[in-house]
């Protein structure tokens, strides 16, 4: 049973007390309340790792600060969304706000079990080459060329994308992985069998 179904299934009016006109039912919000938690807790992480992060060295804190700096931006910038929007629809009419946000999560199946129940043998065994063409390629060429090389081919045969985006979006992905992980940090890549 998923959460719409739940939800449709579920008494309009829980508490049995009538709700002004215009107001949500007791128990209802005018948004995704489990979204926002979920948002600020990872926030908090971030910012926790971005703290720790700080107290290493330069060269040792860099990937980690990036990474926790960013996912800090980007949850402040999914709290704001989520709460635009549910001031948004608090002003709005809640039932007709509600009615729409279970139609919308109707027509977007997101359930794991969906996803595996639904996708066919074609499409599991061309993923499955995908995935194990991405590893040989890593393994006789190395990180570099194969993401560069695996990024221009799916996005142009898998996506369907034109040949200036796929090369385009390949050759930035190569320049900004040997930028930052061979000349900024001199990490070793993994460099495969020809090197």
């Amino acid at each position: 049973m998923t959460l719409s179904s739940h939800r449709r299934n579920a008494p309009a009016n829980p508490g049995g007390t009538v709700s002004a006109p215009g107001t949500a039912p007791p128990g209802r919000d005018a948004g995704p309340v489990a979204d926002i938690v979920i948002t600020c807790v990872l926030g908090v992480i971030f910012v926790g790792g971005f703290l720790l992060a700080l107290q290493w060295g330069f060269r040792a804190s860099l990937v980690p600060s990036l990474a926790c700096g960013l996912g800090v931006v980007l949850s402040l910038g999914h709290l704001a969304v989520l709460l635009v929007r549910r001031t948004r629809a608090a002003g709005g009419d809640p039932v007709r706000h509600e009615q729409a946000h279970e139609e919308a999560e109707a027509d977007l199946p997101q359930d794991a079990e969906y996803v595996f129940a639904t996708a066919g043998a074609a499409a599991w065994r061309s993923n499955l080459a995908w995935l194990a063409g991405f590893f040989v390629v890593l393994y006789i060429a190395g990180l570099i060329p194969a993401a560069v090389l695996f990024t221009a081919a799916y996005l142009k045969k898998g996506a369907g994308a034109s040949w200036p985006l796929a090369l385009g979006y390949a050759v930035v992905l190569g320049l900004l992985l040997w930028l930052v992980f061979v000349l900024l940090l001199a990490i070793p890549m993994p460099e495969g069998l020809f090197s």
